[in-house]
């Protein structure tokens, strides 16, 4: 008996969705991939997207946003390590909504 895994592996190959897939994981890798660049200080921003093989984050400031582009580089070799086959090629930091991404917890 074959593992199930296996067999869902090669239906996505089939289907055309495992890089679709693999780009998913790139979305949930990234916060472990922020906090090894940025550190603890990763958490203030947040994947709120994906376009073709770009990773879109939301950032608190601009500040944050040119931080993003000087990191780019270590950003995607952390998501391709973190989600192999994701083809990240990009980042885009994006201005972050208040609730979407904050400095610290709401006191509410």
């Amino acid at each position: 008996m074959r593992p199930i895994s296996g067999a869902i592996d090669r239906a996505l190959r089939k289907l055309g969705l495992d890089r679709d897939v693999a780009q998913v994981s790139a979305f949930d890798a990234w916060p472990a991939a922020a906090r090894e660049v940025f550190g603890a200080d990763g958490a203030m921003t947040r994947a709120v997207g994906l376009h073709e093989r770009t990773l879109i984050v939301a950032v608190p400031d601009a500040t944050w946003s040119g931080e993003v582009r000087l990191r780019e580089g270590a950003l995607v070799a952390a998501i391709s390590r973190l989600a192999a086959g994701s083809d990240i090629e990009r980042i885009r930091a994006v201005p972050a909504r208040e609730h979407e991404v904050s400095e610290r917890p709401s006191d509410h």
